[in-house]
């Protein structure tokens, strides 16, 4: 029950780049932003391509900023939609020097899952169902990082804390972490904040709203209708100053320097 991209190996990546301990290491120039998320679990049913290849904004807001250099793509990336293309997903790492790690490895070996696909559910340790269910009142998917935090709390996870850090420092190119999320329990943030105090000198490290666009107009403001479009507009001007204002506490936003040196207008967005 690792994480899908584990290993690159009968992925179908282009020559040049290649993923260990789920960490998007090996690729043909010198990554200077890394983006880090939780999971993207193994299971037979999980469609994913590549790093947030399922049903979210994360590429389409990427695309527009180092492949058009303005706001084109609005809709959501998912397989009946595959914009961009799954090659074109390289060519946006190549441009804006993007490599990507997930925190959580999997399942431990020591702990039973198996495997319901039809139902789409792992049953843990026979006692904990993953995959969408109601926990109290709330209806959780099994994306959620809900469900991380109760595994994790109960000691039936690995993750890959220690290798992101070396990786991070090993990589002087490195110059900023961007974490996907914010929130998620506290064994998901104990994770995230060893990462962080791991850090060497000179790297920084921010979180930006979810590419899932969860909470949209609710938990973050919406200057634009398209919500690619709000949602660029946050990463890239969140606590700045700009016309249209967007302040989103306890969020960071991407580095001016990092975009125009990659060839990003950041006044595009």
């Amino acid at each position: 029950m690792r994480h899908k991209f584990h290993s690159s190996q009968n992925r179908n990546f282009p020559d040049g780049f290649e993923t260990n301990n789920a960490i998007l290491e090996v690729v043909p120039y010198k990554p200077e932003v890394i983006f880090i998320g939780t999971y993207n679990h193994g299971w037979s049913w999980n469609t994913s391509d590549f790093y947030y290849g399922r049903d979210m904004y994360m590429w389409p807001v990427l695309g527009n900023l180092f492949l058009h250099n303005f706001n084109h793509l609005n809709s959501k990336r998912t397989a009946a939609l595959n914009q961009p293309t799954f090659y074109q997903l390289f060519d946006i790492c190549e441009k804006g020097k993007i490599v990507f790690a997930d925190i959580v490895k999997g399942i431990n070996a020591d702990i039973e899952a198996i495997e319901f696909a039809d139902e789409k559910f792992v049953l843990v340790n026979n006692e904990y169902i993953w995959g969408t269910t109601n926990i109290g009142n709330r209806r959780i998917g099994e994306y959620s990082d809900i469900h991380l935090n109760n595994m994790g709390a109960n000691r039936w996870l690995d993750d890959y804390v220690n290798e992101i850090i070396q990786y991070v420092n090993d990589t002087p190119s490195i110059k900023h972490v961007y974490f996907t999320f914010k929130t998620g329990g506290e064994w998901i943030l104990n994770k995230k904040n060893e990462i962080c105090n791991g850090l060497r000198n000179g790297v920084t490290h921010d979180c930006i709203f979810t590419p899932t666009m969860n909470g949209f107009r609710r938990n973050l403001p919406n200057p634009f209708d398209a919500r690619a479009w709000s949602l660029s507009h946050c990463w890239v001007w969140n606590n700045l100053n700009h016309e249209i204002n967007i302040s989103k506490d306890g969020y960071g936003h991407f580095d001016h320097n990092w975009l125009m040196d990659n060839g990003v207008n950041p006044d595009n967005f």
